[in-house]
């Protein structure tokens, strides 16, 4: 368990969190244009960071020790569940826009209606 929480679980859990951020960016959805996105992004380092500080701490003390704890049980549970929901939202695409994407969208078609105004041919 000691090899799989040193070697799977926080380059994984840091593998998420960087390819999140970058389809965020590099997609049209954005990081803080859409609600479902901004959510995903907040939960995703804190699982990360939980994972990796409590779920090795407690692997570690079990490894020293030789003696099982609940808290190896909790720990991978909750991070589970966490990224399940994650998951969810990223799939069922809930939420709206956020403030900064309601106001990007009415710029862009604001700006889109201007071009097309200003494309017209005369005689």
């Amino acid at each position: 368990m000691k090899i799989s929480g040193d070697w799977l679980v926080v380059p994984v859990a840091l593998l998420a969190l960087v390819s999140g951020l970058v389809l965020s960016l590099g997609t049209p959805w954005g990081l803080a244009r859409h609600r479902w996105v901004w959510t995903t992004f907040w939960l995703t380092p804190v699982t990360t960071g939980l994972s990796i500080f409590s779920l090795r701490h407690g692997i570690n003390a079990a490894a020293a020790e030789g003696v099982v704890d609940i808290d190896l049980v909790i720990a991978p549970s909750v991070a589970t569940a966490t990224y399940l929901f994650i998951t969810a939202i990223s799939v069922l695409k809930p939420w709206g826009l956020t403030r900064r994407g309601r106001r990007l969208r009415i710029s862009a078609s604001s700006a889109k209606s201007v071009d097309a105004r200003s494309s017209r041919q005369t005689a």
